[in-house]
């Protein structure tokens, strides 16, 4: 489920895993390389997972081309809640142009496109047979939204969601 509210992108998915596993994955540097990043992208992973502590997760598109996204933890509460400040400045220019592109496509003028860290809470809970996770990225603008979204944010992350379902049940 992908919805949006104010400057938020928000997406809701059910893992028929346990909490602490699904948690897991999320904190341990390994499990997350193995499932984060759209599909046919592969990622590296180093997190120091306590609050205050640095990530970096590297996105490889197998062309050569690599997609950095650094940050660190605002919080983290074992098995219930993260918070990533997660920054894309590191990715290449192309795409920092096309988000821009997006931004004025979608009407936005060139001088208010904000760029910079985007504070994602993720909250696990149980539900029944399994975890749910909600993801709310928080954007400076609803239109930086718009234009993450026209990108391919929400099918970035539902490839990271079926990668992350099949690491579950393996």
């Amino acid at each position: 489920l992908v919805e949006t509210k104010r400057s938020d992108l928000i997406l809701t998915r059910h893992f028929a895993a346990p909490r602490a596993l699904v948690f897991r994955a999320w904190t341990d540097p390994q499990m997350m390389a193995a499932w984060f990043g759209p599909e046919g992208m592969t990622t590296t992973a180093e997190m120091d997972v306590r609050e205050g502590g640095a990530f970096t997760l590297v996105m490889h598109d197998g062309k050569g081309g690599d997609y950095p996204i650094n940050g660190r933890f605002d919080a983290v509460v074992a098995n219930e809640l993260l918070v990533m400040i997660m920054s894309a400045e590191h990715h290449p220019p192309e795409w920092h142009a096309m988000s821009r592109g997006k931004f004025e496509a979608l009407g936005g003028r060139p001088e208010d496109y904000v760029g910079g860290p985007i504070p994602t809470e993720i909250s696990f809970m149980d539900d029944g047979d399994g975890t749910v996770v909600i993801v709310r990225q928080t954007f400076p603008l609803a239109l930086v939204r718009d234009a993450h979204v026209a990108l391919g944010n929400p099918v970035g992350w539902r490839g990271s969601f079926a990668k992350l379902d099949s690491l579950l049940k393996g």
